[in-house]
């Protein structure tokens, strides 16, 4: 693996960490204008209306793949565009915003879990390391630096969905690396896209037959084509690169930026302040993401020898 690919693999993830960060903001906004499924189902709606034509060709050009892997395919789709973010739009109407950071803050480990499951894969040394200093860091932000706030955390019931969200998530990120389809990313992620739709319209039909709909207003129409665009298809296609790249655990890992950019976007946005605690917390995340992405030096010599050898060809 080239040096370029990997930093190219972790620029992406930084973006990914950052789009995912103001779709937590704009769920967070819009919780009280728009329903949990009726923004899952139009954040996805959206994306596989405009990549339609570049799904029938994906589709067409890749048919003999997806005949032959159709439910690994499907089980992809269910488990990123399906499942993960439904049930955590599901989650924040039933459980506080601290709770949903807590929760969330587990997801780079769920992926070395489930790695170390299915893919026999254990975190290295300076992984683990660099993992544990970025949670200290998540957590410093989160409860502000007051362990006191930690300890009158309440969990409840909506905090199980966040889990099962989650896991989720943690899941697909594994699969992903466990079934690698001779599908290149772009198309991959369009044929996705186009069948983890559909999967929640049930639930958003129910919803409508229910509670009723939203108002297409200019707020709510800005926030359905930025969840429609950034977070999802521009975030799941560098979060797909980041682990055919760098492995799903290692990708995980820039998960713990989603807080730190979630904080300085409210700076802006909601009018907060940075605080000491961010800082700290910032720096104690890049630490633990530097640790964690630094190449052992057998690896480097191993590349610059194959570099090497292929340039004297």
């Amino acid at each position: 693996m080239s040096n370029s690919g990997r930093q190219w693999a972790m620029a992406g993830l930084v973006l990914t960490t950052l789009f995912w960060a103001g779709n937590a903001l704009v769920a967070r906004g819009t919780s009280e204008s728009i329903p949990p499924f009726a923004l899952s189902f139009w954040r996805w709606l959206i994306p596989t209306i405009y990549l339609a034509p570049f799904t029938f060709q994906a589709v067409r050009r890749y048919r003999h793949i997806l005949r032959a892997h159709w439910k690994q395919v499907i089980a992809l789709a269910f488990f990123s565009v399906g499942a993960y973010n439904t049930i955590l739009y599901l989650a924040a109407q039933s459980t506080g915003a601290i709770n949903i950071a807590l929760v969330s803050s587990t997801m780079p480990l769920m992926i070395v879990l489930f790695s170390a499951i299915i893919l026999r894969t254990l975190p290295q040394h300076r992984q683990l390391a660099g993992l544990i200093l970025a949670f200290c860091g998540v957590l410093t932000i989160l409860t502000r630096a007051n362990l006191d706030t930690l300890l009158k955390v309440n969990f409840n019931p909506g905090d199980l969905l966040m889990i099962l969200s989650i896991s989720s998530w943690a899941l697909y990120s594994v699969l992903l690396k466990r079934w690698p389809l001779d599908i290149p990313l772009f198309p991959l992620l369009c044929i996705l896209i186009t069948l983890g739709t559909p999967m929640i319209l049930p639930f958003y039909l129910w919803e409508l037959h229910n509670e009723g709909g939203f108002v297409l207003n200019v707020g709510n129409l800005s926030a359905l084509l930025y969840v429609g665009t950034l977070p999802s298809v521009a975030a799941y296609f560098l979060w797909n690169n980041g682990v055919r790249t760098l492995g799903p655990g290692m990708a995980g890992l820039f998960a713990y930026l989603i807080p730190v950019f979630a904080a300085l976007i409210a700076v802006p946005v909601l009018g907060e302040s940075i605080e000491g605690y961010h800082a700290v917390g910032g720096l104690l995340v890049l630490a633990g993401l530097l640790a964690a992405s630094r190449r052992p030096k057998s690896e480097i010599v191993a590349d610059r020898l194959t570099r090497s050898q292929e340039g004297d060809r």
